[in-house]
C-alpha cells in the first residue's frame, strides 16, 4: 500500500508555489522529475521497495516538499523495515500538511507495527479525531486501548459505533473484550447474546470463556476457548486467554504451549509474552525468560506486573543494582505490593543491606495481617 499514489503528471510536482520550491528544482528539466515520480511509483507497485526508495530520494533532491512523494518514501522505508526513518518522512509531511490523512495513518502505523503501542494510540487518537470516518484508524485506535489495558477507554470509543452498527462481528469483538475485560461480565454477556444470534459462534465462544475465566472458573474457562479454537485457531486473543485458563488449571507444560501459539500469531501479545516469560524465569530458565519479559515491559512501561518480573529477572541472573532500583520504583508507586516488598527485601540481603532488608520484611509482615483498603493492588501475574 502506498497511500493514493496516482500518475498525476507534471502538473503535480510543479504547481507548487515558486516561493516553496528551491532553486535546483526550479531549473530542473520537466520530464527529469515526471520520469522519477513514474519510476518510483513503478517500481513500489512492483515490490522493489529498495529501488522505489532512491527514487523518492532523488525526486525529494529535486522537489523536498513534494507530499505525496515523502509519504510514498515513507511508506517505501517502512516496506524495508526502516520504521525510525519512515516516521521522519511522515513527520515531515505533517509539518507542512498536519492534518494528511495518509500521513497520520501510515505515522500511527509506523509505531504500531514496532509494537510502541503508547505512540500508536497518540497517533491514531489524533487521526480519529481529524478524520473519523477512518476506519482503520478507528479499529487500531480501539486495538491499541486493548492493549494498553485501557479498557473503559475502549467502552467509551467502541459503545456509539456498536449502538449505531449493530451487525459489524468486530465493533462487537471490542466491545465485549473490553467489558469482559473491565469486570462488566453481565454487560458483555449482552454482547455475546448478539454474537450467539447473529452466528458469530466462535468468537462468542471466545468471550465466554474469557467470562469464565474472569470469574476463575478455569476449567470450563480451558474447555469453553479449546472448542473456540477448534473452529478457528486463529481468533485473536483466544490462545492466551486460553493459556491462562490453563495455567489456572495447573497444566503448566500446555499453557506454555499455548502462549507459544499466540505470540506465533502475535509476537506483540503483552499478556503472553508476560505469563510464559514468568513461567520461564520461575523454572530457571532466565536465558529464554529475558527476551519475552523485557518485550512485556516494553509493550507497557507502565505495568506493575511486568516491571515486577524484569526487576526479579535482574536479581536472579545477578544484576542487582539493577533489581534494586527497580524494585524500589515499584514499591514507591504500589506501596502493598507484596511480592515487590520481598523480592526487595533479599536483594537487600544479597547487597549486604541487612537493616533495609529487615525493614522490607516487616513490610511484608505488615500488609500480611491487615485488610487491603486502598483499592486493588497488583500481583506478580494478573
Amino acid at each position: 500500500m502506498r497511500g493514493t499514489q496516482q500518475r498525476l503528471g507534471l502538473v503535480w510536482i510543479l504547481t507548487i508555489t515558486a516561493a516553496s520550491l528551491s532553486s535546483s528544482y526550479s531549473n530542473c528539466q520537466e520530464p527529469s522529475a515526471q520520469a522519477l515520480y513514474d519510476q518510483a511509483g513503478s517500481a513500489l507497485d512492483a515490490g522493489n521497495t529498495a529501488q522505489a526508495i532512491k527514487l523518492y530520494e532523488a525526486l525529494l533532491q529535486q522537489a523536498p516538499n513534494a507530499i505525496e512523494a515523502r509519504t510514498n518514501l515513507g511508506v517505501a522505508l517502512a516496506h524495508e523495515g526502516r520504521y525510525d526513518e519512515a516516521v521522519q518522512q511522515y513527520r515531515q509531511v505533517l509539518s507542512r500538511d498536519p492534518q494528511n490523512e495518509t500521513a497520520l495513518l501510515n505515522l500511527a502505523l509506523g509505531f504500531y507495527k514496532q509494537g510502541n503501542f503508547s505512540a500508536a494510540h497518540d497517533e491514531f487518537d489524533k487521526l480519529h479525531t481529524v478524520h473519523p470516518a477512518n476506519q482503520q484508524g478507528f479499529y487500531l485506535l480501539a486495538d491499541c486501548d486493548l492493549r494498553l489495558g485501557k479498557f473503559r477507554d475502549a467502552i467509551a470509543l467502541a459503545t456509539p459505533v456498536y449502538q449505531a452498527h449493530p451487525e459489524d462481528p468486530a465493533i462487537d469483538y471490542i466491545l465485549g473484550t473490553a467489558l469482559i475485560q473491565d469486570g462488566q461480565t453481565q454487560k458483555g454477556a449482552e454482547v455475546i447474546d448478539r454474537m450467539m444470534r447473529n452466528g458469530d459462534s466462535a468468537v462468542a465462544s471466545t468471550l465466554i470463556g474469557a467470562s469464565q475465566f474472569a470469574a476463575r472458573d478455569y476449567k470450563s474457562a480451558a474447555s469453553t476457548l479449546r472448542k473456540a479454537l477448534d473452529l478457528n485457531p486463529g481468533l485473536p486473543g483466544a490462545w492466551t486467554i486460553y493459556g491462562r485458563a490453563l495455567l489456572g488449571n495447573g497444566e503448566n507444560e500446555e499453557a506454555k504451549t499455548a502462549f507459544q501459539r499466540a505470540l506465533q500469531a502475535d509476537p506483540n501479545d503483552f499478556d503472553a509474552c508476560l505469563h510464559l516469560g514468568a513461567m520461564l524465569r520461575n523454572d530457571g530458565d532466565t536465558e529464554r525468560a529475558g527476551p519475552y519479559l523485557r518485550h512485556a515491559l516494553m509493550l507497557r512501561p507502565d505495568s506493575a506486573p511486568a516491571q515486577f518480573q524484569v526487576s526479579a529477572l535482574d536479581a536472579a541472573t545477578d544484576h542487582l543494582e539493577e533489581a534494586r532500583n527497580g524494585l524500589e520504583k515499584l514499591v514507591q508507586t504500589w506501596p502493598d505490593f507484596v511480592e515487590a516488598h520481598l523480592q526487595l527485601a533479599m536483594v537487600y540481603t544479597r547487597l549486604h543491606r541487612p537493616q533495609d532488608s529487615e525493614r522490607e520484611r516487616r513490610v511484608v509482615m505488615e500488609l500480611n495481617n491487615k485488610a487491603r483498603t486502598k483499592g486493588p493492588q497488583p500481583d506478580a501475574i494478573p
